[in-house]
């Protein structure tokens, strides 16, 4: 089984953070950032670790928010915001962007994440804000 945490960062005004898959790791797309936890992590410490290594951005996981399980993949999606005087600078060569949360899905999204996507409009969840 594999294990992947994805950065779920609301900017407070609406706005949610997505990156596209750097160019050497197929699919292309649009995903909310993160990566495969390491044996011996915790799914919040690898959360930190891979936005630090992807985006050299630091954060701070705050609440896991949804589960998807596939037959041989699970992505733990996590609530976080970035750490105060952090900002995210790509280190992998691929692009990020911050994009309206509405019912409109961004063109492009990754099929796992627009699941969650989905999940988060259908509940009318809303983490525009998050408690600090």
């Amino acid at each position: 089984m594999i294990k992947v945490v994805a950065a779920v960062i609301f900017n407070g005004d609406g706005k949610l953070f997505i990156a596209s898959r750097p160019t050497d790791k197929p699919p292309a797309g649009w995903e909310f950032p993160g990566g495969k936890i390491e044996p011996g992590e915790t799914a919040f410490d690898a959360l930190k670790r891979e936005l630090l290594e992807e985006l050299a951005w630091e954060i701070e996981p705050l609440k896991e928010l949804y589960m998807l399980r596939r037959e041989n993949l699970s992505i733990n999606f996590i609530l976080a915001r970035p750490l105060p005087g952090s900002t995210p600078a790509a280190q992998e060569n691929q692009d990020f962007k911050w994009v309206d949360f509405s019912k409109e899905m961004p063109e492009g999204m990754l099929e796992n994440d627009r699941e969650f996507w989905i999940f988060l409009n259908h509940d009318k969840i809303n983490f525009c804000q998050p408690p600090l």
